[in-house]
């Protein structure tokens, strides 16, 4: 029996990464104890490829190679939940249904006016693969994100959205990118 399905932003990989000594360990006892589960999707993979992301690709392979040394199992989801041109693989992207394209336009949108709002600018793209990694969230326990714009607005899409009521949606957390600050949230749902 599978424990707590956790989906993890980039920010949260690349954070809880930092875990060092006793709280590593003590971390993957944890999980490995409880049958939970650490998730990702293909996309922030494929964003240690991108070129226009130089240090935030280094960040990535590190992240990912330092949870392996450490014995933490992260594994990509087979498919995320919709395919968006440019942004997601080939198989390894399912065809979202209508609802599943409204909400993630619906959250797209949110996530745009959201940074706009706190001055800042992310590329389209940018926004994009935060989009597809929050929709495909659904279906585990916790998402976990250091990413406030994010986070606020997948709550307020959630919120407006009777069919995510319905459907199994995570419960949505915002961390600091403190790698400390990350376990501890996600110990507490074990």
């Amino acid at each position: 029996m599978v424990g707590v399905k956790f989906f993890l932003d980039t920010g949260a990989l690349i954070a809880l990464s930092g875990l060092e000594g006793s709280d590593s360990q003590v971390f993957k006892n944890r999980i490995e104890a409880s049958n939970s589960r650490l998730s990702i999707t293909h996309i922030q993979i494929d964003e240690s490829y991108n070129k226009e992301l130089k240090n935030y690709q280094q960040k990535i392979k590190k992240a990912l190679e330092s949870l392996k040394n450490k014995g933490i199992e992260v594994q990509p989801i087979e498919c995320t939940k919709i395919g968006v041109f440019s942004e997601s693989r080939f198989g390894l992207a399912r065809f979202g249904d209508e609802e599943i394209g409204n909400l993630y336009d619906e959250l797209r949108n949110e996530i745009d006016q959201c940074e706009k709002d706190k001055g800042r600018t992310k590329t389209p793209s940018n926004v994009a693969r935060d989009a597809i990694i929050a929709v495909s969230s659904i279906g585990h326990d916790c998402f976990i994100t250091c990413d406030k714009c994010l986070f606020e607005s997948w709550q307020n899409v959630v919120n407006k959205r009777k069919m995510l009521r319905k459907n199994q949606v995570p419960r949505v957390i915002y961390v600091q990118p403190n790698p400390k600050e990350v376990a501890e949230k996600m110990l507490k749902f074990l």
